[in-house]
């Protein structure tokens, strides 16, 4: 199948299983133009959190058959894999493992590793050290590390991160790479690669104008730290649980059609918010807003944008939201508060009548 895009032609083998997983799209981005737009992630499109909680455990199986039971950090990569790592965790932990994602925030805290996304608009991936002093034993005798993310192209990022990780952590004796899609040509050696689907594909690139977007980080680490101050998986989470059953009303949204957004790496907590309702007999679909700047094409059916809810001024983007119906929409934040600039409360509002936001630290 030749998709026809803005940025190029993009080539795959066209099969049921593929077109279940996912869909396509263009990046507004020089160094990698086209998109592979999951249906089953929660980002782009609107996902059930039921089937998205599926993946997790298909994911989860198979890489149980692979791996030990011995000392395992669970790593997710940020932006779009921080809610897929940290649900395959739940499914595939031990009593000698964590979770933790990359991050793209410069906060002031000890560093275990940075490294470069090589097709990437955005900042180094970080990896912090983490806060929590009773995993620390597992830090210090890991011997498993399973890295995370949606879909693996080239397996460069791999690459990258696992040089600096054999730096840091030279007592590893097993890697393992989990991802929905895997299209690699060549595997790097020593990793066990997981995916639930695998092929190649071709993209014939073209000449593209891009928009400027705004791509800044704060040096005002004092003001992020205390802006985000949760730990929701950057420092080294064992357990993600969170209690909804009182958290409202939930006869108000018995029959409606609910939409629950994340916003950036915070997704993961949202999609337990989703699977709550929906537990609950209630319509949800789960989304994320995102820094990746995409074109309205194919699977890319709206677009909105804003500047992030992190004060960082960085344009943030929505997708496949405004084109939709819903009766409630759920905006869900890490941060304590909401930055004057950050419109997305009001640019929802000019489509749908009912739109409230949730600051999660509330729960904690």
């Amino acid at each position: 199948m030749k998709i026809e895009l803005k940025t190029g032609t993009l080539s795959v083998n066209e099969t049921e299983e593929l077109n279940n997983l996912t869909g396509f799209g263009s990046r507004e981005n020089k160094k990698r133009g086209y998109l592979f737009v999951s249906k089953v992630l929660g980002k782009h499109i609107p996902s059930k959190p039921s089937e998205m909680d599926i993946i997790h455990q298909k994911l989860a199986n198979e890489l149980n058959t692979k791996l030990n039971d011995d000392y395992t950090i669970y790593i997710g990569f940020a932006e779009t894999a921080t809610g897929l790592g940290n649900g395959v965790y739940e499914y595939a932990k031990n009593n000698k493992s964590f979770y933790i994602h990359t991050t793209r925030y410069n906060l002031s805290y000890p560093r275990l590793i940075e490294f470069e996304e090589d097709h990437s608009h955005a900042p180094s991936h970080i990896l912090y050290h983490i806060k929590n002093p009773a995993i620390e034993d597992i830090l210090i005798h890991v011997k498993n590390i399973v890295l995370i993310d949606d879909e693996i192209s080239t397996g460069k990022t791999i690459s990258n991160i696992i040089e600096q990780l054999k730096i840091s952590f030279p007592l590893v004796k097993n890697y393992y790479c989990v991802s929905i899609l895997n299209w690699m040509k060549e595997t790097p050696d020593n990793v066990e690669f997981i995916s639930l689907y695998k092929d190649t594909f071709t993209f014939e690139d073209k000449d593209f104008e891009i928009t400027e977007t705004s791509k800044s980080i704060t040096e005002n680490n004092d003001y992020l730290n205390s802006f985000m101050p949760n730990n929701f998986g950057r420092f080294g989470i064992r357990n993600s649980a969170i209690d909804y059953s009182e958290f409202m009303d939930l006869s108000k949204l018995q029959g409606k059609k609910i939409l629950v957004i994340g916003t950036g790496e915070f997704i993961y907590q949202p999609f337990l918010f989703a699977k709550h309702l929906e537990s609950q007999g209630i319509e949800t679909y789960l989304q994320s807003t995102t820094r990746s700047p995409v074109n309205v094409e194919f699977d890319i059916h709206s677009k909105i944008s804003f500047k992030d809810n992190y004060g960082e001024n960085i344009d943030n983007f929505l997708y496949n939201v405004i084109d939709k119906t819903y009766d409630q929409i759920f905006i869900c934040y890490e941060t304590i508060s909401k930055i004057n600039n950050h419109e997305l409360k009001n640019k929802l509002l000019e489509y749908f009548s009912k739109v409230d936001e949730i600051h999660f630290e509330a729960f904690i």
